[in-house]
């Protein structure tokens, strides 16, 4: 066929996915790309937090190919099967580029569990407030010998996937190595206990919940959302971001707007989730609207609907 080249041929086609496991139902290495981007901030990760249940909307934040999309579990919709099926998708139509970080409601062993089966690079433990809770949940995310999860008849097949490790046939390997846990503090109890939660080893980073955080100990919570907060609020997070510091531990969690990135970055932020679904989509209807209203306007007492100017009519 004329001017036919094949695709193995055009390598601008090939997505760059640096962190992909051989398979791609089976994690990223997460654990690597959050400590090269805590070693360089210049690589910090940016990524889509995705609270609407609807494995149609994964594929489109995955074509976009984010460096990682961020599944709340907890607070969105999600079931088990679409669950499974949305890391799959987030997986693949990003062509591995794009890692899935899930957040589990707390104490979910079947979240958990779901998560992992299914490719899930990272798991958030949100309300975390001991270090023993950290420890309970390293047990049922890790195999032996670091822990002792559960082995799936369903993922690992022998002959049908590979791993990127040596003498790995059932990618024992690639899940131990790849998989990232990331506590989540929240509450006054948290903070209270932050330097022994982040000293825990084998986790990969923290996250804050200024939200729930601010609720638990009764303070303002519009007023530090529209940047007047509480100075208990900054003492709070100051003890947050030493306890990360202390440990070299990169944080996770979300930028208001893309105009906070830079003040993130310098914060200690590695992983950011710059836009989510919901908001993005509430937004856009919004912008949309208000636009077509203000058009609209030139039309202001005039019935036939012809352009004010007589210069034609609207398309």
């Amino acid at each position: 066929m004329a001017g036919f080249t094949p695709y193995s041929e055009q390598k601008t086609l090939h997505t760059d996915a640096p962190y992909r496991s051989s398979t791609l139902s089976h994690p990223g290495n997460l654990k690597k790309a959050l400590a090269d981007a805590q070693a360089d901030a210049s690589k910090t990760l940016f990524g889509i937090a995705h609270g609407i249940p609807s494995t149609f909307v994964t594929k489109l934040i995955a074509s976009r190919k984010p460096d990682f999309i961020w599944i709340d579990v907890e607070h969105g919709m999600f079931n088990r099967l679409e669950l499974h099926d949305a890391i799959h998708a987030a997986q693949h139509h990003s062509e591995g580029r794009s890692m899935v970080i899930v957040r589990i409601p707390k104490n979910d062993e079947l979240s958990l569990s779901t998560a992992l089966d299914a490719g899930a690079a990272g798991i958030v433990i949100p309300h975390c407030e001991s270090a023993e809770e950290v420890e309970k949940i390293k047990k049922e995310a890790f195999f032996a010998p670091i822990g002792h999860r559960s082995f799936s008849p369903w993922t690992f097949t022998p002959g049908l996937t590979t791993s990127l490790y040596p003498d790995d046939p059932y990618n024992i390997k690639t899940f131990n190595n790849h998989v990232c846990i990331i506590p989540q503090i929240e509450s006054v109890k948290g903070v209270e206990n932050v330097d022994a939660i982040a000293a825990v080893p084998g986790i990969s980073g923290l996250m804050f919940g200024p939200g729930d955080y601010l609720i638990d100990a009764g303070l303002d919570l519009s007023g530090a959302l529209s940047g007047n907060p509480d100075p208990k609020f900054l003492d709070a997070m100051g003890k947050f971001g030493a306890a990360a510091a202390k440990n070299n531990l990169p944080i996770f969690g979300g930028a208001m707007t893309v105009d906070q990135v830079p003040q993130l970055i310098q914060s200690g932020y590695r992983a950011i989730a710059v836009q989510f679904d919901v908001w993005a989509f509430t937004r856009m209807v919004e912008s949309s609207m208000v636009s077509a209203r203000e058009l609209a306007k030139q039309f202001e007492g005039n019935p036939s609907g012809s352009i004010p100017n007589g210069e034609g009519k609207p398309q």
